[in-house]
């Protein structure tokens, strides 16, 4: 279970420097860019924790058959 759980911290920081790197694209520091940065953090988490869930059931798989 640990393995699943590294891939979820490793995809998660990984998001999240690239989410920040790029989000030099917006200027300025209205309502809308803070509701994009939530909502694009909120996309993070979820996708990372997607990601490591596809890992896991991918090695099930491979045990099952």
């Amino acid at each position: 279970m640990s393995k699943y759980i590294s891939i979820f911290c490793l995809t998660l920081v990984a998001s999240v420097i690239l989410f920040f790197l790029f989000a030099g694209v917006f200027d300025g520091a209205d309502y809308a860019e803070t509701a994009i940065y939530t909502i694009g953090t909120i996309i993070i988490v979820l996708l990372s924790f997607l990601i490591s869930l596809m890992y896991y059931l991918i090695n099930l798989l491979q045990r099952k058959i």
